[in-house]
């Protein structure tokens, strides 16, 4: 089995209280509201709202930090503090951070399949 590069699936094992049945339906529920929260971002960053964009980052943050996604919850916050004090997001951010969440997904539902607490 290849190892996890965009998750850290004990993350959220932990999070359960080692209850895989819990960490399956949350991991469910990550898949099932993260692509209408990056939607949000896309859209702000889009549209150059900087209020949205901060609070948008900060709510896909706050779910993907719980599936220690370590480099995605760094671009979020990157971005979050870049547009505080510069109010515009870099260029390309958008599409590299679309890569990324799609690796997230795609570990996610791999760890859905195949995570069984074991791992260390």
């Amino acid at each position: 089995m290849p190892a996890y590069r965009h998750i850290d699936p004990a993350v959220l094992f932990q999070a359960t209280g080692h209850d895989l049945e819990m960490f399956r339906a949350l991991s469910q529920t990550y898949l099932d509201t993260s692509p209408a929260m990056f939607a949000r971002i896309e859209q702000a960053v889009r549209g150059g709202a900087v209020p949205a964009i901060v609070h948008s980052c900060h709510t896909l943050r706050g779910t993907v930090i719980l599936l220690g996604a370590s480099a995605l919850v760094a671009r979020l916050a990157a971005l979050e503090q870049l547009v505080r004090h510069q109010g515009v997001a870099a260029a390309g951010w958008l599409d590299e951070t679309a890569a990324l969440i799609g690796a997230v997904e795609q570990e996610v539902r791999r760890s859905m399949q195949e995570y069984t607490g074991a791992q260390a």
